[in-house]
C-alpha cells in the first residue's frame, strides 16, 4: 500500500536512497513486490458489472485503503 509522499521524501533528504536500474541487473536477485493493492483492484472488477461491489463471504462491502 505504501506511504503517501515517501518517495519525494526520501528523494529530498537522502538523494541518492532511490536509482534507477537496468532490468538486467536484477538477474538472478530476490526481490520483493508488495502487489497488494493491484491484487485487489484486479479482484474488485473482475466478474462484476455496473456498480456491484467486492464482498466478503458475510455480504458486506470490503474496502481497501490506500491512504
Amino acid at each position: 500500500m505504501g506511504i503517501k509522499g515517501l518517495t519525494k521524501l526520501l528523494v529530498d533528504n537522502a538523494p541518492k536512497a532511490k536509482k534507477e536500474q537496468k532490468f538486467k541487473s536484477y538477474f538472478s536477485r530476490k526481490i520483493v513486490i508488495d502487489a497488494g493493492m493491484s491484487i485487489y483492484q484486479f479482484f474488485s472488477v473482475v466478474g462484476r458489472s455496473g456498480t456491484e461491489m467486492l464482498t466478503n463471504k458475510a455480504g458486506e462491502i470490503t474496502k481497501l485503503d490506500a491512504d
